[in-house]
């Protein structure tokens, strides 16, 4: 991980961690009950509830495909102000199915954390690609028709 505050660091351990692992409760600790959520298709307010329904529905589809891990390769953190950091960070997700290379997909996701009493949470998620279309692109998923 690169530049990157002790708390911020913890707070992605504890990202990949949860994302790893499934930790509903941990996943649930990091975002407030509503908060931004952006991607190639566009920006939208999201519901902490309505996420947290349909983590494990896409942990199933991960796991069809062969997902194994994600990881942080890396974080850089600006501050904003007293309360709010914007983290550009680097993910690793590691797919292999049984006899079949392994495929490594990277992408870069952009963070603001709102911090208040050294407990930070995630006000805006943006993802740089759509996750599906990246997946096709590295060829995790088929490619449409």
């Amino acid at each position: 991980m690169n530049t990157a505050s002790h708390a911020v660091k913890e707070f992605f351990e504890q990202y990949e961690l949860s994302r790893n692992t499934l930790d509903l409760g941990l996943i649930a600790s990091q975002y407030p009950d509503s908060f931004m959520w952006a991607d190639p298709n566009g920006a939208r307010v999201v519901e902490k509830h309505v996420v947290l329904a349909s983590l494990p529905r896409g942990q199933e589809f991960l796991k069809a495909l062969g997902h194994k891990f994600t990881k942080v390769l890396s974080l850089d953190e600006t501050w904003l102000d007293d309360h709010y950091v914007l983290v550009r960070v680097k993910f690793l997700w590691g797919f292999e199915k049984a006899s079949e290379q392994p495929i490594d997909v990277k992408l870069d996701g952009t963070f603001i954390l709102y911090i208040n009493n050294g407990s930070p949470k995630i006000i805006f998620q943006h993802e740089r690609e759509d996750f599906q279309q990246a997946l096709r692109a590295r060829g995790v998923l088929p490619a449409t028709q």
